[in-house]
C-alpha cells in the first residue's frame, strides 16, 4: 500500500523545521493566493475597465480549479490509504500499526501544525473581507 504521505519528510513532527512540504505543494498554495486576488479584485476592476475584470476573473476562476484540484487528489490519495490500510479499525482496536501507518498519522498530525494552511485560511479571510467592505463602500456608499 503506498502512503499518499510518505513523500513529505515529516516523520519527527515533533521538530517542525523537519516537517517541509515538497515544492510542488508550495506551487499549488501560490496558485490558490493568486487566485484568491483575482477574484477579490473582480468587483474593484469593473469600476475601471471590463476588460480586466474578466481577465481577473478568469485568472481566479482557473487558479481555484487548479488548486481544488490539487486539494482533491490529496483527499483522494488520503481516503484511499485509510480505505486499503483499514487503519481505522487498527486504531478502534488497538492493534499494530505498521511503518506505513505510522507515516501516514505523523504526516496528517504534522500538517495540523502547518503555519502556511493557518496563513492560507487567514488571507482568504482577511482578503474576503477587505472585498466585502470594498463592495459594500463602492455598491452602496460611494454611489449615493
Amino acid at each position: 500500500m503506498d502512503n499518499p504521505h510518505s513523500k513529505k519528510k515529516c516523520v519527527k513532527c515533533d521538530s517542525l523545521k523537519d516537517c517541509q512540504d515538497n515544492p510542488s505543494s508550495w506551487f499549488f498554495l501560490f496558485t490558490g493566493l493568486i487566485a484568491t486576488i483575482a477574484v477579490r479584485i473582480v468587483n474593484i476592476a469593473m469600476d475601471f475597465s471590463p476588460f480586466w475584470a474578466k481577465v481577473a476573473w478568469y485568472i481566479g476562476i482557473t487558479g481555484f480549479l487548479i488548486y481544488f484540484l490539487y486539494k482533491y487528489r490529496q483527499h483522494r490519495a488520503s481516503r484511499r490509504f485509510l480505505v486499503n490500510s483499514g487503519l481505522i479499525q487498527k486504531l478502534r482496536k488497538g492493534s499494530a500499526l505498521s511503518i506505513d501507518d505510522a507515516e501516514f498519522l505523523s504526516s496528517i498530525l504534522c500538517a495540523l501544525r502547518s503555519r502556511k494552511d493557518s496563513a492560507n485560511y487567514f488571507f482568504i479571510f482577511f482578503t474576503s473581507a477587505i472585498a466585502l467592505l470594498l463592495g459594500i463602500y463602492q455598491d452602496f456608499l460611494l454611489k449615493n
